[in-house]
């Protein structure tokens, strides 16, 4: 596998490596990157001289575009969001053989380059007192797109110094405490590492601000209906910024195959019925698995998420039953930090995914 993605990456790519000596031929050691795309998998298996062990997802189904690939190297699935104790203890029993194992601290790819790190890599660190290894990589947004219509793109990879082992000092405050300021120090570290061009790196949104306008009208005149107490959306800022990020809603529809199209277009909707059951696949998902928003925007937002869904299908129900439409509008609000300029935002963003018939 290895050798494949060597002589692959070498025919359709021109791969540009800075600190190729500090790449280990064995452990125990952690390498860490950053992870925009798949394309930094490959190119830490195949220019390692050691066989990376990565750690990688195990709460959603993989891509089927590239599940093969990840069936045949193999990987230790992570249950994220939830407590896999599995997981952790496969990763530290490979440090403990003298492994070497692939992370990404940024936990996944939905917000890539502005996410707050995961405590996973210094947590591992620190129970198998390895180093870690910070690399930057570069040229990964559409990289494999542009390798695929043979373009050769410019795909770099800056490998950091080792960082020592994590590990608790006498005197200091909490483990909570040391892996929260490891783990922000070790993202800050990998993301020096990547080439300041790339876009994703550099904070453009600041003062976010998510909204959700939700209308009620009578179907026959239009006359607009104020919501009686009981049936007020008060999670619906949580609900806002999921429509926001269409690398999440990818998930649930490519990966997961659920049948929430019709949350894409909501205004003055009189047919009820599949808009409702797209909000209640998402609410039987979260049954299955409860973690997966609170892994995305942090446990209050993630909750939050799932109130709004509960919400917004309870006054879908009462709407349908009192033959009234209803209008469900996200605003996305937040200042720009290149340009200066205030910028408003409105029906959110959605994948190809989702404009697809394939995946209807």
């Amino acid at each position: 596998m290895t050798t494949l993605g060597k002589a692959l990456l070498a025919l359709f790519a021109n791969v540009e490596i800075h600190g190729r000596e500090r790449l280990p031929k064995k452990g125990p050691v952690l390498l860490a990157g950053n992870h925009a795309a798949i394309l930094e998998v490959v190119m830490l298996a195949a220019y390692t001289p050691g066989i990376v062990e990565f750690l990688g997802t195990g709460d959603i189904p993989f891509d089927r575009n590239y599940a093969f690939i990840v069936k045949a190297y193999d990987l230790i699935p992570v249950n994220r969001g939830n407590l896999d104790r599995q997981a952790l203890n496969t990763a530290v029993n490979i440090l403990d053989q003298g492994g070497i194992l692939g992370i990404f601290p940024e936990g996944g790819i939905w917000d890539a380059g502005q996410m707050q790190a995961q405590l996973g890599a210094s947590w591992l660190s620190y129970r198998a007192q390895a180093p870690i290894i910070p690399i930057g990589f570069g040229g990964i947004v559409d990289g494999l797109q542009q390798a695929i219509k043979l373009k050769r793109p410019k795909l770099v990879m800056n490998v950091g110094d080792p960082i020592p082992p994590v590990s608790l000092e006498p005197g200091e405050a909490s483990l909570k405490a040391v892996l929260e300021h490891s783990s922000i120090r070790l993202l800050d570290q990998i993301r020096s590492l990547v080439p300041q061009s790339e876009a994703q790196i550099k904070h453009t949104k600041l003062n976010e601000v998510f909204s959700l306008e939700v209308q009620i009208h009578s179907a026959r005149s239009g006359t607009p209906v104020i919501l009686p107490e009981g049936m007020q959306i008060k999670h619906g800022s949580a609900y806002a910024r999921l429509l926001f990020y269409p690398v999440i809603l990818d998930i649930l529809v490519r990966n997961l195959r659920l049948p929430i199209q019709a949350i894409k277009d909501v205004q003055d909707r009189n047919a009820l019925e599949p808009l409702m059951a797209a909000w209640s696949a998402i609410l039987d998902y979260l049954e299955v698995n409860p973690g997966f928003f609170t892994y995305r925007f942090g446990v209050e937002e993630g909750l939050a998420v799932e109130k709004a869904l509960k919400e917004l299908r309870h006054l879908a129900l009462w709407a349908q039953e009192m033959g009234f439409s209803i209008s469900v509008i996200p605003y996305h609000r937040y200042l720009d930090q290149q340009t200066g300029e205030e910028v408003l935002e409105k029906g959110g963003r959605f994948p190809h995914s989702m404009h697809s018939r394939r995946f209807r």
